[in-house]
């Protein structure tokens, strides 16, 4: 297990090949940094209490889903530790209240939401409250994200002024995403991603207009970020996804029509998500190459 994030000292732990995102989900208290979530297993497969403690709550209740023949439950954990709530959602668990866990012990199995987009990996949103409150969406107990100076790893990216660029081939698609590998990535300790201008980048980039209007930088940067920001808190600044430009095109440079594309932090090799339009729409196929280029809007 691996550090994913901290409260004072309550740490935060992940499975060493888990991948993590503290700004991609529209949840309110991503807006604040007071929340990640851990991805990783499949939809259905074990998911690991990311702390030692004592559950306190289990919550039961439906979601806003436009299927009415589907059963989208969701599941609030409460785990008592250290004086503090850890609030656990989008795991279906396997322990009654009063029972202890440890951590990296089993606690439940991942479920699909229906808070989720269709491009979602299976993943546990985790945050601190206190005891009194954990139930409401808000909160403002900003988690510390464990990432340091950023440094490139292999050959580096394209950079021209305030132009970054990722080259990568296709290794994985199907009808919700596809995932391109480019070998230009960086790292800060345990921690893997893509960057500009010396900050790693966490959330969703759309091409157009969408419901999730910013992602983050993330580093600790003598450098100014390179995008405006409007939000800023220990090592993460937010940007306006509306105030740059996203571009993806094969590679016999002809644009290729997709929704965004995702970045979040790996402990493991990093890779990039592109986002089609529509369940199903078209998406570029294993061993074609992409070029994903993210500009200052002009």
């Amino acid at each position: 297990m691996k550090l994913a994030a901290s409260y004072q000292n309550i740490e935060l732990m992940a499975p060493d090949d888990a991948a993590l995102s503290f700004f991609k989900s529209p949840f309110a208290a991503h807006e604040t940094g007071s929340a990640v979530d851990i991805a990783y297993g499949d939809f259905g497969s074990a998911a690991y209490s990311p702390v030692d403690g004592e559950v306190v709550n289990i919550r039961e209740f439906d979601t806003p889903t436009p299927f009415k023949d589907r059963d989208f439950k969701e599941y609030l954990t409460a785990i008592s530790c250290k004086g503090f709530i850890v609030k656990i959602m989008h795991v279906k668990p396997d322990v009654e209240i009063g029972d202890r866990v440890r951590t990296g012990e089993e606690f439940g199995t991942f479920i699909r939401s229906g808070y989720y987009y269709f491009w979602n990996f299976p993943h546990m949103h985790v945050e601190v409250r206190t005891p009194d409150d954990y139930v409401r969406a808000s909160n403002n107990m900003l988690l510390d994200v464990p990432v340091g100076a950023v440094k490139k790893v292999g050959c580096g990216m394209a950079e021209d002024g305030n132009v970054f660029g990722f080259t990568g081939e296709v290794v994985f698609s199907d009808r919700r995403f596809a995932l391109i590998d480019c070998p230009d990535h960086s790292r800060s300790g345990a921690i893997n991603g893509y960057a500009v201008g010396g900050y790693l980048l966490d959330g969703f980039i759309p091409t157009g207009e969408h419901a999730l209007h910013r992602f983050a930088l993330i580093g600790e940067s003598r450098t100014v970020p390179p995008f405006d920001t409007f939000k800023s808190s220990g090592n993460w600044h937010m940007v306006h996804s509306s105030s740059v430009d996203l571009r993806v095109s094969d590679g016999k440079n002809r644009m290729i029509d997709a929704a965004g594309v995702s970045f979040i932090l790996f402990f493991g090799k990093p890779l990039i998500k592109l986002i089609p339009t529509r369940y199903g729409e078209y998406l570029p196929q294993c061993g074609e190459t992409l070029s994903i280029q993210i500009e200052t809007k002009k």
